[in-house]
């Protein structure tokens, strides 16, 4: 009996075996049931690209730079079709660009370009509501032609590196194009079939993206794709695409560019059941630094990571200094946009320094980008002035790399559109002048960050927060041979002292480099404690510790005893009004005519002197006229604000300012005659 009993459970075993070998499609088949094939290793391990290049090759090389670089480089990052249009046919361009370096280097003050996808791709329109984002490339060995011809790229690198500036290109490694050549053979299951990744069912392979369709049908059988059907992923465990992709970066970095950004690196290689940050994928970088280090011109590679809240996960990509030198730190920007509009302080410990530039390891930090992490400044602090320049103080005053989307620095607006591209809009350059605030406050912080004495403090200082009220940021950047106090008001209320303790160093002395004038706008150190005088709203300063004397690097007026009113409503086309009247309860709502001080093509600036009680609330708003209400703003906006209300402490005269500007909109202050 036992042995019957033995014979038929080993019988069925046998029959279960084979019906599961059955199902599953025997061998050589793809199968939902069997995956484990679609993480084996395929390809020819002595590939070499039919375009093959070697490092010996390169030309158009940078001459004469340092080891690291890039940690001493500001980059402005540009948007190719939107940024400079040369001939006028709808698309920037790459001789658009060259024609504009000397604003890019001298009126802004960056010395490194980022470019945005510049290959053949899939998709190609010249309109401005169009999404050309070229992340779908169908030729990787070309560049697209609305943007010019090869010819003019290298000419754009060549004009870059007379002027000592650098240029990089953005690399996708983990997809192509369906319409990609690559793509197509392997389709057909011929040369190419193991180049991408594919099975005979779909899988609920999830990469976090907000879906889990990741494989899409052709032809009866599914490939996979992370950021959707249009663009397929590559498959990294064919030795072959490997190789080809290497040889892509080789061949750009020979004709003359100095590194590359690297899109979307979390996704490139999947193990069974993980899909992200794998230990495959960072085996590849490590691949990848290894082809860089062997320029003779150093190059570097900075990767897009987008993780927020996970700083262990985000380092883990510079491996221990043999992966990238540089990640984008996506913590800091929001942060410190949230931080200018709000009144308290939100960076928490965001504001990091570089981890370690000796061992090629640097932060990359934005306040904005090409991508749905934040609107564009302009948009997403309504056009405040204010808040705009102290968020983009905040944003450089620290010893990180800097990269600058183009249109940030002249707080360029969203476009009215809806999705990514309302942050691809054509560069305004209408707002490029000399009254800009924000493009002079740019410039003059990167050119503060080059200059000796303050480069070590930006590249390899520690930052150290300071303790003060919840409506003040305080920090100091302690740098190998100078210190910087940083501080910010929050607050929308003039501070007549402000107290900061924590300070180390047993420091006297603080000149002022950023901010109100030393002799109006007072500090004092006491040992650990400083005490800083009559801080505007939202106002930002930077001091120099140690120095009672230095040359002020941007002067600004913070509006100190203003009321401050957030601007309102910003005009789509800027007609200035020939008269404005204050109209209100201190003159029966009869209106009193102001003066307009000073006119440029963006901007008008009116005011008018009128004498207040103190402990009397004030009702008004700003009038084109002074017998009917057509056109008048209040605390809401244009023709429909609520009555604007202020009560002085005392009695006295109080200049009454508005403004209307086609870059911030318009704004009111309310000021006491000191």
């Amino acid at each position: 009996m036992k042995k019957l009993v033995k014979f038929i459970a080993v019988f069925f075993c046998i029959i279960i075996c084979f019906s599961y070998i059955s199902c599953a499609g025997g061998a050589g088949e793809k199968s939902a049931l069997v995956v484990g094939d679609l993480f084996e290793w395929t390809g020819d391990e002595e590939y070499v690209s039919p375009k093959h290049a070697d490092p010996v090759d390169a030309v158009n090389q940078s001459t004469g730079l340092q080891d690291n670089w890039w940690a001493e480089t500001a980059f402005y990052h540009i948007w190719v079709k939107s940024f400079s249009d040369s001939d006028s046919d709808g698309c920037g361009d790459f001789a658009g660009i060259k024609a504009k370096l000397d604003y890019i280097q001298n009126t802004l003050g960056c010395d490194g370009i980022w470019l945005s996808p510049i290959f053949e791709c899939s998709y190609k329109s010249k309109s401005s509501s169009n999404n050309m984002h070229g992340y779908d490339v169908v030729d990787h060995y070309s560049v697209n032609s609305y943007f010019g011809s090869e010819a003019d790229l290298i000419s754009l690198i060549q004009a870059c590196h007379a002027r000592n500036m650098k240029i990089i290109f953005d690399f996708v490694p983990n997809h192509t194009a369906d319409k990609h050549p690559w793509f197509l053979d392997s389709a057909k299951g011929t040369e190419k079939t193991d180049w991408f990744l594919w099975n005979d069912k779909t899988l609920g392979w999830n990469p976090g993206m907000g879906t889990s369709n990741t494989w899409h049908s052709n032809n009866s059988k599914y490939y996979y794709g992370a950021f959707g059907g249009s663009m397929p992923d590559l498959n990294y465990r064919n030795y072959e695409v490997r190789e080809e992709m290497k040889n892509v970066v080789r061949y750009w970095l020979n004709k003359g560019f100095d590194g590359i950004r690297v899109d979307a690196v979390r996704y490139l290689i999947e193990e069974d059941g993980v899909y992200t940050d794998t230990t495959e994928s960072h085996n590849w970088y490590k691949e990848l630094r290894d082809e860089l280090d062997k320029y003779e011109s150093p190059k570097f590679m900075v990767c897009e990571a987008w993780i927020e809240g996970n700083r262990n996960a985000l380092d883990k990509y510079f491996g221990n200094g043999e992966e990238f030198h540089m990640v984008f730190d996506f913590d800091q920007g929001r942060a410190t946009v949230n931080t200018a509009e709000n009144t308290s302080d939100k960076t928490g410990s965001t504001i990091r320094a570089n981890p370690s530039v000796a061992n090629s390891m640097v932060y990359g930090t934005f306040i904005g980008n090409h991508d749905e992490y934040l609107d564009r400044i302009g948009t997403k602090l309504h056009g405040d002035v204010k808040k705009i320049n102290l968020a983009t103080a905040l944003s450089l005053l620290r010893p990180t790399v800097p990269f600058i989307y183009y249109g940030q620095e002249i707080a360029q607006n969203n476009e009215a559109l809806s999705g990514d591209i309302r942050l691809r809009g054509p560069f305004n350059w209408d707002l490029v002048s000399d009254s800009n605030s924000t493009l002079k406050l740019n410039k003059a912080i990167l050119t503060m960050r080059k200059e000796e004495g303050f480069k070590d403090t930006f590249t390899s200082g520690k930052v150290i927060k300071l303790s003060a009220a919840s409506d003040i940021l305080a920090y100091v950047i302690d740098g190998a041979t100078v210190d910087l106090l940083c501080v910010y008001n929050l607050s929308e209320t003039s501070k007549e002292s402000v107290s900061i303790s924590g300070i180390s160093g047993n420091y006297t002395t603080a000149a002022c480099l950023i901010g109100g004038e030393d002799a109006n706008y007072p500090i004092s150190i006491n040992g650990a404690t400083a005490t800083v005088k009559r801080l505007g709203p939202k106002a930002y300063r930077s001091y120099l510790l140690g120095s009672s004397s230095s040359s002020k690097v941007f002067s600004v007026d913070e509006g100190y005893g203003v009321e401050y009113i957030p601007s309102v409503e910003s005009p789509v086309e800027f007609r200035p009004s020939s008269t404005m009247y204050l109209r209100g309860t201190m003159n029966s709502w009869g209106g009193t005519k102001m003066t307009a001080i000073s006119e440029t093509s963006t901007q008008k600036v009116w005011q008018v002197t009128v004498n207040l009680t103190a402990g009397t609330e004030y009702q008004f708003k700003f009038c084109v006229s002074n017998s009917n209400w057509d056109q008048n703003w209040g605390e809401n906006g244009r023709s429909n604000g609520n009555n604007i209300k202020y009560t002085p402490d005392t009695t006295g005269n109080y200049i009454f300012t508005f403004t209307e500007s086609s870059t911030t909109g318009y704004s009111y202050y309310v000021s006491k005659v000191l």
